[in-house]
């Protein structure tokens, strides 16, 4: 009798494990703190009537131990008709590590992602390319906050105006 209830107890204990365990909620895997913004761009360059490019840039940011990471990913949708045609002479992200402090943010560490460039001379059919960022790092000072930036830099091509800077919005604060 004595067996059969200590039996009875342990395969109620294995049955209830699981469904213990099933009732913790875990932590997202990634870490990751983003927020998307969008942007519509005349190419300047260009005069055809659907020459609308329009990014949307996803920065974030994340805090892993003593160090804060930063990247941004870029969804590029621009017209179908500049499929097979270069559209800028050059562009790089500009993705930065920065300090949060009262008056002006003190950048803490840059990064130039190279690529950017290719993608946009190298649209889909459908005039479309996807970005991502090499990611940043930088060991964090204790008890700062800090958040990812990022800026797109585009040569455009045939407006003779160099690098030409779009800001989008920065990751919340890690």
């Amino acid at each position: 009798m004595r067996k059969t209830m200590l039996t009875a107890a342990l395969a109620a204990a294995t049955l209830m494990v699981p469904a213990l365990a099933g009732t913790a909620q875990a932590a997202p895997a990634s870490g990751w703190h983003c927020k998307t913004s969008s942007k519509t761009v005349d190419h300047p360059g260009s005069t055809a009537v659907w020459d609308d490019f329009d990014f949307k840039v996803k920065t974030c940011a994340k805090r892993s131990g003593g160090t804060i990471y930063a990247k941004a990913t870029v969804d590029i949708d621009g017209p179908p008709g500049f499929y097979g045609y270069s559209v800028v002479n050059s562009a790089r992200a500009l993705v930065q590590v920065k300090r949060s402090v009262s008056g002006p943010d003190p950048v803490s560490k840059h990064k130039y992602g190279p690529g950017l460039g290719s993608k946009m001379n190298n649209l889909n059919t459908s005039g479309n390319a996807l970005y991502t960022s090499p990611t940043v790092s930088h060991k964090a000072g204790a008890g700062s906050s800090y958040y990812g930036d990022s800026v797109l830099q585009i040569d455009w091509k045939d407006d003779g105006k160099g690098l030409r800077s779009y800001a989008f919005s920065a990751s919340p604060r890690v």
